[in-house]
């Protein structure tokens, strides 16, 4: 009796494998339209809304950078809060978006120039940053944080 309640909770099992399966992928399922939507489009509102939250805290994290940055250290909190801002609104201006990302690239190649750490193995030191570059990439997110009228 026990191998015959086995079997049929096992059939069971089986059955219901192949149903799902089938039903998932058949044209017109609910899985097959829940895959292709798209997400939403932002509103005007939600883009000019992350754009001011970025571009303020783009400014909140540039002052807490001293001048000039002598160590990692100087430049670690300033790059991490500016990495979490864009990461938390990915629904910002995109040109403000790529600025601050191209300038965030740079904060982090200095923070691994000045970590006094060689290149040797997976410790490659960028030899992208210039103080020229540098500057250009955070003058160029001011101007469009300044120009920004969302």
């Amino acid at each position: 009796m026990i191998a015959a309640v086995v079997v049929s909770v096992f059939g069971a099992g089986i059955a219901g494998v192949i149903v799902g399966a089938h039903i998932s992928s058949a044209p017109g399922g609910r899985a097959a339209e829940s895959s292709t939507a798209a997400p939403p489009s932002p509103s005007p509102e939600q883009i000019r809304t992350q754009t001011i939250d970025l571009c303020t805290r783009f400014a909140a994290g540039y002052a807490m950078l001293p001048s000039p940055p002598k160590t990692a250290a100087d430049i670690g909190p300033a790059a991490n809060y500016i990495a979490d801002a864009l990461r938390d609104n990915g629904f910002a201006d995109h040109a403000i978006r790529t600025a601050i990302g191209d300038s965030l690239r740079l904060y982090r190649d200095r923070a691994a120039m000045v970590s006094r750490e060689s290149a040797q193995g997976a410790i490659q030191l960028p030899n992208s940053w210039t103080p020229d570059a540098a500057n250009a990439a955070d003058d160029r997110v001011w101007s469009l944080c300044h120009q920004y009228q969302g």
